[in-house]
Order: C-alpha cells, then structure tokens, then sequence
C-alpha cells in the first residue's frame, strides 16, 4: 500500500466502521446507581404497560362528559360526590351519571371517568356537591393504561449511552441489574528521541509528552479507560516490545508518532513484524491527519496517529471514536450547528480539510471565527469550540458562508 496513494475520509470511515463490526466487545452486568454513561448491550422491554392503570394529571375531579358539556363560570354543573381517591388506593368505583370523585395527581381514576376537570375550575358547595365550571374533552388530564409504554415495548435499545433519564426508566420497570459493554480499553505509546515526560528536567531541544493525556481525556469523556502510557524512543525494538507488551490488556493501541515515512518512523514496520498482523490505511486525504495508520495485530486495532497534537486529536475524533462507538453498538452522531463564518477559509488541494473555529453568539445566529496555527499548536484545539469539513473538490468557503459546525466540546458563552 502507497503512503502517497492516500485514500478517502469516506473510504477510511468505511474501514474503519468494518473493522469495527468485526470485533467482538464483551459484556458486563453493572448496578444502576453505577450505569450512568454506560452503552447498554441489549434491547430492554416493559415488563407492565407503564402507567399500570387509568391515572389523573391533575389535582381534581373525575367526570363524564356529557355531564359537564354546558359548564360554564356563570352557569355550573352540580355533581354528586361519591368518592376521595387517596394515593396508592387500588379504586373499584364506577362513576355514574351525576356523580363525580376527587382524584389526586397521579391517583387511580373511577371506572367509566371520561375526563378530568382540574379543581381550580371547581367550587365545593357542600358535602356531597361539587359545581363543575368548566366543559372538558374526552380524555383531558388522563392518562391511560400504556399511554407511556406498553407491555412487551422495546424502551431502552441496544447501543443507548445510558443518562440520568434512563435511570429513572428503568427504576420505574423495576431493573436494578444493567447488561451494559464492557469499558474500551486504550493503550497509547508515545513515539520519539525528543519526548520526556512531565516531570522530567527539561533541556533545551526536548519536548514534554502532551498526546497521552489529551487522548486520554477524549478516551475518558467517551466512557473508555487508558491501561497503559509508555513514552519510547525512535527505536524499531523498543517500539516492537512496547506494543507486544499492550496487546494484552488492551482493545485498542495508539501509537503517536513514527507514521510517516522518515528514517525514523517505524509505525508500519513495527506493525507488520508481527504473525497475525494487517495494514488497513497507511494515508488519508486529510488536513491535518495524512500520515494516518490504521492495522490490526491479533485482531486488536493499532492506530499510528501523527504526532502534532492537533492533528492526532482531530484524527482520533474522526476515526478512533467511530471505532470506538461501533463496537458498541452505540448510534452517537457528533452535535453540529450552523454557524456563519466570519473569514475566508481555503482548503488543502486534494485533501478533505478540517478547519478549527472558534464559536461566539452574535445577536440571534452563531458565528465562526477561523482559528489558524501549525499542527503541532496545542493552544489550537483549546481554543477551539470545534471544526468545519471542507470536501476536498472545494477550494473555499467564503466569509458570509454559513456552515455546519461539528462540536469537539460543550459551548461556554
């Protein structure tokens, strides 16, 4: 496969989507109180239509319709009241023509109750006479027997990042137990003779390691966990041994730096050295991100990510969550808005291009201010509210354009 040959965003999504397919995640079971953010693994269905019976929205009282049907502030139905309803009380009443019943939010409804009057519409004249002020539609303030859900309904799917929402649901259908995936697990090894680590005394020429804990925060925020960071030199050997070493434990590796085609980049030779290995991508039409890698060993995913800061994180978010959702299941689309752009912005020639913006709120429309900087700028995507896609047939998007913007972090205003 030629490096210089590079293929499609298209393209490379598509294989990465396959290979994603093709793996097998494992599953775990989780308490609720722990499955917040989780991606449930199966369909889960109501056990009981939810509600479970014929139920008040309203503080008020029960009736029938043709009962209230001349209601009115001046002229109001008296209804005999025949029964309180207390909450959690199963009601075997039937109501009948003249007859009405105080039913509480929430409260079982009265057999034959065709609409619910809320009682602020209401006035009791004695202890057996409600005046009724007001006409109600059939059904109105009711809600009936699997309004919510029905018996045997699908109410969470496969795939679904569980919210707190969710919890709620399934505490209503009375599951404590969750059959969720199990946590993707990441290794990244961090490539190159000029990077230390954080702690270590820097001298002149060397650079600190910044990839591991910004992917690695990219890979928490989706719901992953980092077994492993290993900084190593630009040596065939040492790479080799760290990567076999990772395999173990992990779902997916991602090598930064050493994915070009230098005298020091042995990415693609570390790769194919082993057994069981295949190169899927060795290049991708893309600004920032060409000297991309996408291979497998042992049927794991092993990303070669280029060094530069941005483009490593903006490739990971392109590729490396697709993988990571898909095995899954999980249905995730990245949030965009529609923004105008405030500058001009040119496209690589030949290469899709993802440009940085910057997002401010001016009067009722968003806009995008176009954030420029070499790749290897961390202040860049920290800067950053996200990026616009120009396709790679297009030289431009001129300022006034409005475009789609794609989301790397909630918006602060």
């Amino acid at each position: 496969m030629d490096f210089f040959n590079a293929i499609s965003v298209k393209e490379a999504l598509q294989i990465i989507t396959k290979l994603a397919n093709d793996y097998k995640m494992d599953t775990e079971v989780v308490s609720l109180v722990d499955a917040i953010d989780r991606i449930v693994a199966m369909n889960y269905r109501a056990p009981v239509n939810l509600p479970q019976f014929n139920r008040s929205t309203v503080d008020g009282y029960a009736v029938m319709i043709q009962d209230v049907v001349d209601a009115s502030e001046t002229s109001p139905m008296p209804l005999k009241l025949v029964h309180e309803v207390i909450m959690g009380e199963v009601v075997t009443d039937v109501l009948k023509e003249g007859q009405t019943a105080y039913v509480p939010t929430g409260g079982m409804l009265p057999e034959k109750t065709e609409g619910m009057v809320m009682i602020e519409y209401t006035k009791q004249l004695d202890e057996e006479t409600i005046l009724i002020k007001k006409p109600v539609q059939e059904g109105e303030n009711i809600s009936y027997t699997g309004d919510d859900l029905s018996l045997g309904e699908v109410y969470i799917k496969a795939g679904k990042r569980i919210t707190a929402y969710d919890l709620g649901l399934f505490a209503s259908m009375g599951v404590g137990q969750i059959e969720v995936y199990k946590k993707p697990v990441f290794s990244i090894i961090s490539t190159g003779d000029e990077i230390i680590g954080i702690d270590e005394e820097q001298s002149f020429g060397q650079i600190r390691e910044i990839n591991s804990y910004a992917l690695g925060g990219l890979i928490k925020q989706l719901g992953g966990e980092v077994n492993k960071r290993k900084i190593v030199k630009d040596d065939f050997g040492k790479i080799r041994s760290a990567l076999e070493e990772t395999l173990v434990l992990s779902d997916i590796i991602l090598v930064s730096g050493g994915s070009s085609v230098g005298k020091k980049d042995y990415t693609r030779q570390v790769i194919e050295s082993f057994d069981n290995s295949q190169i899927w991508v060795h290049g991708i039409a893309i600004k920032p991100g060409r000297p991309t890698i996408f291979g497998q060993v042992e049927g794991k995913l092993v990303v070669g990510l280029p060094g530069h800061p941005a483009s490593a994180l903006v490739t990971f978010s392109l590729f490396v969550k697709r993988y990571f959702l898909t095995i899954q299941k999980s249905r995730q689309e990245v949030v965009h808005i529609k923004a105008m752009l405030t500058g001009d912005v040119y496209a690589a020639q030949g290469r899709e291009t993802y440009q940085m913006v910057r997002l401010s709120r001016k009067a009722d429309i968003w806009e995008a201010l176009p954030l420029y900087g070499k790749s290897g700028m961390m202040t860049l995507l920290a800067k950053a509210s996200g990026y616009i896609k120009i396709p790679f047939e297009k030289e431009k998007f001129e300022k006034g354009t409005f475009v789609d913007v794609y989301l790397l972090k909630d918006l602060t205003l």
